[in-house]
């Protein structure tokens, strides 16, 4: 078992041993489980199941990052972008800040503009730095705040299911064949 599984299950043990309370319907392996508060950009309160129903393609940046994150949401483009109108369609994008002290509604709303980013697909949000930890936890993203306010951070794209469930990571911004395969997957009719 990889180090990034070992963590996940990890993720997953301390929640069920801290009686995280089953959401309604949601498979085991769910995500969706955590009791997370996001504000998204447009100021609104939302769970971490926020696109449920949708496959979605989720990842953790900060908005002042000067080359990564930016990056990071280019590769999201780039791997949507090779889906047909209709798979596109289904789609969802939910990235997540771990700077949410800089990362207000007002800026995640400038960063999606920036990055033209659909207003009907794509999310930009924070969370309190409890729930950001333990969104990190669960889709095995690191990160650490340096001293000058800047962020240390691995970059991971993650594809989840309709219920919130993993069915894919890349840390390859560009060419992951493998990722791109299952991202295709995911987004075709009657799939869920």
């Amino acid at each position: 078992m990889s180090a990034l599984g070992r963590l996940r299950g990890a993720a997953f043990a301390l929640l069920a041993a801290a009686s995280v309370a089953l959401a309604a319907g949601l498979p085991g392996e769910s995500i969706y489980q955590l009791e997370a508060q996001l504000t998204t950009q447009h100021g609104l309160h939302a769970g971490l199941d926020l696109e449920r129903g949708h496959p979605t393609l989720i990842a953790m940046f900060y908005g002042s990052c000067p080359a990564a994150c930016p990056m990071l949401i280019d590769a999201m483009q780039a791997y949507e972008g090779d889906l047909d109108p209709a798979a596109r369609a289904r789609l969802r994008v939910l990235l997540v800040s771990f700077d949410a002290a800089r990362d207000t509604p007002a800026q995640l709303e400038r960063l999606a503009r920036l990055h033209r980013a659909d207003p009907a697909r794509w999310t930009f949000a924070s969370a309190g730095e409890r729930d950001t930890r333990r969104i990190a936890a669960l889709l095995g993203v690191s990160y650490r705040k340096l001293p000058d306010g800047d962020y240390e951070h691995s970059l991971l794209i993650t594809l989840l299911d309709g219920e919130g469930r993993i069915l894919a990571s890349t840390t390859r911004l560009v060419g992951d064949a493998d990722f791109a395969a299952k991202l295709s997957a995911a987004t075709r009719p009657g799939t869920q």
